[in-house]
C-alpha cells in the first residue's frame, strides 16, 4: 500500500507538469554600450586574423599608468601562451604523424626558446585606463605579425637544419601560419 501511494503521487505530479503550458522564454539581455571597456577591447583574450596575432588583458591599479603596464604584461603573456599552445599542437601532430626528432627534448627545448621571444616582440595596439569605483582598469591589446611569428620559430630553430625543415615544412605548422 506504501508503494502504490508513493506511485500515485508521482504519478499525479508528473501529470500536472505534462499538461502545464509552456511559456515563451524571452531574452532580457539588452545590448547596451558598456562605458566600462573600451570600444576597441572586444570579447576575447586571444585572436587572429589573416596577418596577425592579438591578445588583450586588463588590470587594475590606485595609478593610471601602473594599471596599463600590468595589463600590458598580462596581454603580451597571454599572446605568448595562447601561440605557444599552438605550436605545440602543431608538434604533437607531427609526432602523432610519425615524426621522432620533435619529441627529442633539444628541439622541444629550442622551440620553447624560440616563442618566448614572442612576448618581448609584440608591439601594443591599444593602451587605455579609466577610473571605475576609485581604482584605475588599464586596458591593454597587443599583436605581433605572422610573418615576425614564423621569423622568430625559423632563427629559434636555425642551428639544427632537421629540426628547422621538419617544423617549418609541416602542414601543421602552415595552417597555423596563414
Amino acid at each position: 500500500m506504501k508503494y502504490i501511494s508513493r506511485t500515485l503521487l508521482i504519478s499525479v505530479a508528473l501529470l500536472a507538469l505534462a499538461c502545464s503550458g509552456a511559456s515563451e522564454l524571452t531574452n532580457k539581455n539588452i545590448s547596451v554600450n558598456n562605458t566600462l571597456y573600451p570600444t576597441w577591447y572586444g570579447a576575447y583574450e586571444f585572436y587572429s586574423d589573416s596577418t596577425r596575432f592579438y591578445a588583450r588583458a586588463t588590470a587594475g591599479s590606485s595609478d593610471p599608468k601602473t594599471a596599463e603596464l600590468r595589463a600590458e604584461k598580462e596581454a603580451r603573456a597571454l599572446l605568448e601562451s595562447y601561440i605557444a599552445k599552438e605550436l605545440e599542437d602543431v608538434r604533437k601532430e607531427l609526432s602523432r604523424d610519425g615524426s621522432s626528432i620533435v619529441n627529442e627534448s633539444n628541439f622541444i627545448m629550442m622551440l620553447r626558446n624560440a616563442h618566448y621571444k614572442i612576448e618581448e616582440s609584440a608591439e601594443v595596439s591599444f593602451k587605455e585606463s579609466i577610473m571605475t569605483d576609485g581604482v584605475y582598469r588599464g586596458f591593454v591589446k597587443v599583436g605581433i605579425s605572422k610573418p615576425q611569428v614564423r621569423q622568430l620559430i625559423e632563427s629559434g630553430l636555425s642551428s639544427n637544419n632537421r629540426y628547422q625543415n621538419e617544423f617549418m615544412n609541416s602542414p601543421g605548422f602552415s595552417d597555423f601560419i596563414q
